[in-house]
C-alpha cells in the first residue's frame, strides 16, 4: 500500500494594505472612518505612533516645529486679547493632532448675543465625527463621544454645530487638509507609512520575545502517525498556528506525548542564513521609507543618526535641512492653522489680528550662523524668525469645512443647547 503523505503551507498574518474608507452607506447619521474595520482610523493612527519609534519622533518634533514658541498677534493690543482668548497649550494640542490624525478641531465659545467669541478650546479630534449630509453642500454637524468603541457610550453623543452654522454658544472649528476621495475627513501626510510603521513596531516585538523566551531556530514540524481527515488536520494546523507563529510567540518551546516512539513528531530545523542581516536591512529600510514619507530631509533634526546622510559635517546638514523642512513642511501646516483662525476670529468680531507663529530654531544653527556672521544667538534668532514669519492670509482660502463659515442673515435664531464644558464655560463667561 503506498504512503500517503500530505503537506501544508500556512500563510501568517497576510494582512491587506490599509484601505482608508468614510462609510457614507451606513445607517448611522454620523460618518465611521476605517483603515482596517469600520471606524477604527484614530485607532489604527495612534498605534502606529505608540509602536513606531522613528514615527513618534517625527511625529512629535515636527509638531514641535510647527507650534514653535507659540501663536502670537503682531498688534499689541490684540495679542493681549489673543492670549486669553486661545490659551497656547490649546493651539499646541491643535498643532500635534493636526500633525498625527491630519485632522485637528477647536472648540470655539460664543457670547450670548453670539457676536463675539469669547474662548477657543482645543478638542480631541479622534473624539469627533461629522454628521452625514443632507441637501447642504457643507457639513453643519459633529458628534462629540469619548469613545466611539463603546456601544453605551455612542447612546450619550452629543451633537454640535459646526462653526458658522448655528447661533448656539459652542461650535466646532475642524480643521483639514483637502484629500482626495474623501470629503468628511483628511488623511495625516505621512500616512503612506502606515504598515511601515507597524513594521518597525513588529520588529522590535520580535527581538523583545526571542530575548526574553531564548533563541530558538525556524523548524518544520512532521507529524508520523498517519495523515488525518481535511477537518482534523485544519483543527491541528489552526491549534500550531495559534500556539506558535507570530512575533508574541517566538522562543516557545514544544511538548510532545506519544504511545510509540516511532510515531513521534519530528523535528526539522530550517536553517536561514544571514537571518540577523535580514532584521537589519529591514529595520533600516522601514525607518528610511517612514522619515520619506514625513519628508525629513535630515534625521537629524530629531535625534535620529542614519548611515549615510549625505552632507560634509552635521551642523551643515541641519542647517541645510532645516530650511527645507521649514518650507516644504511646516509652513503649509502653520498656514492652514492660521487661515483657520483668521477666519474664524473675523467672523467672531476681531480685526487687525496679524497672527503668527513664532519659530522654533535649533539652537546649534542659531550658533552657526551667529559665528559666521559676528552676531550675537540673540539677533541670529530674532532675524530668522522674521524671515520665516508666517502671516494668516486670505488669498488661498483652506477647505471648505473652515472657509465659507459665514453666518446666513436669514437664519433664525436656533435654541442654545448646553454645552457639555459648562463649568469652562460658565468660569470664562463671568469672567
Amino acid at each position: 500500500m503506498k504512503q500517503q503523505e500530505k503537506f501544508s503551507i500556512i500563510n501568517v498574518n497576510n494582512n491587506l494594505l490599509p484601505l482608508i474608507t468614510e462609510d457614507t452607506k451606513t445607517r448611522y447619521s454620523w460618518i465611521p472612518f476605517g483603515v482596517y474595520g469600520h471606524d477604527d482610523f484614530f485607532n489604527a493612527v495612534t498605534m502606529t505612533f505608540n509602536v513606531s519609534t522613528t514615527n513618534s519622533a517625527c511625529i512629535e518634533g515636527i509638531a514641535d516645529l510647527i507650534y514653535g514658541k507659540g501663536l502670537y498677534s503682531k498688534t499689541p493690543a490684540f495679542n493681549d486679547v489673543l492670549q486669553k482668548l486661545i490659551p497656547q497649550e490649546e493651539t499646541k494640542r491643535v498643532a500635534f493632532d493636526l500633525k498625527l490624525y491630519g485632522n485637528a478641531c477647536y472648540q470655539v465659545y460664543w457670547n450670548d448675543e453670539h457676536t463675539k467669541i469669547i474662548k477657543m478650546y482645543h478638542i480631541p479630534v479622534q473624539t469627533i465625527r461629522a454628521e452625514k449630509i443632507g441637501n447642504s453642500p457643507r457639513i453643519e454637524n459633529f458628534y462629540y463621544c469619548i469613545d466611539w468603541n463603546d456601544q453605551k457610550k455612542i447612546k450619550e453623543k452629543k451633537k454640535i454645530p459646526a462653526f458658522g452654522t448655528s447661533n448656539e454658544k459652542m461650535e466646532l472649528l475642524y480643521i483639514k487638509n483637502y484629500s482626495p476621495g474623501l470629503y468628511y475627513y483628511s488623511l495625516p501626510d505621512w500616512v503612506a507609512a502606515m504598515q511601515f510603521a507597524v513594521s518597525e513596531g513588529e520588529i522590535s516585538n520580535l527581538h523583545l520575545n526571542n530575548i526574553t523566551n531564548g533563541f530558538l531556530p525556524a523548524v518544520m514540524l512532521n507529524f508520523n502517525n498517519g495523515v488525518p481527515a481535511p477537518e482534523e488536520r485544519q483543527t491541528i494546523e489552526d491549534l500550531v498556528q495559534a500556539k506558535f507563529t507570530g512575533t508574541d510567540n517566538a522562543g516557545r518551546f514544544m511538548l510532545s506525548f506519544n504511545d510509540d516512539p516511532a510515531t513521534k513528531p519530528t523535528l526539522d530545523v530550517i536553517d536561514i542564513s544571514n537571518l540577523h542581516e535580514k532584521y537589519d536591512y529591514v529595520a533600516e529600510y522601514t525607518q528610511d521609507r517612514i522619515l520619506v514619507a514625513h519628508r525629513v530631509t535630515s534625521p537629524l533634526l530629531f535625534g535620529v543618526r542614519t548611515k549615510n546622510n549625505g552632507f560634509s559635517s552635521q551642523s551643515e546638514e541641519m542647517k541645510t535641512a532645516f530650511s527645507i523642512l521649514q518650507t516644504m513642511t511646516i509652513s503649509p501646516f502653520q498656514n492652514l492653522i492660521l487661515n483657520s483662525l483668521d477666519m474664524a476670529l473675523t467672523e467672531g468680531g476681531y480685526d487687525n489680528m496679524e497672527l503668527y507663529f513664532e519659530q522654533l530654531t535649533p539652537l546649534v544653527i542659531l550658533a552657526q550662523t551667529a559665528e559666521e556672521t559676528g552676531k550675537s544667538v540673540a539677533q541670529v534668532e530674532d532675524e530668522t524668525n522674521k524671515s520665516m514669519e508666517n502671516p494668516a492670509t486670505q488669498e488661498n482660502p483652506g477647505d471648505q469645512t473652515t472657509q465659507d463659515a459665514i453666518i446666513p442673515t436669514d437664519k433664525k435664531p436656533i435654541s442654545q443647547s448646553s454645552a457639555f464644558f459648562e463649568t469652562e464655560y460658565e468660569i470664562y463667561n463671568k469672567k
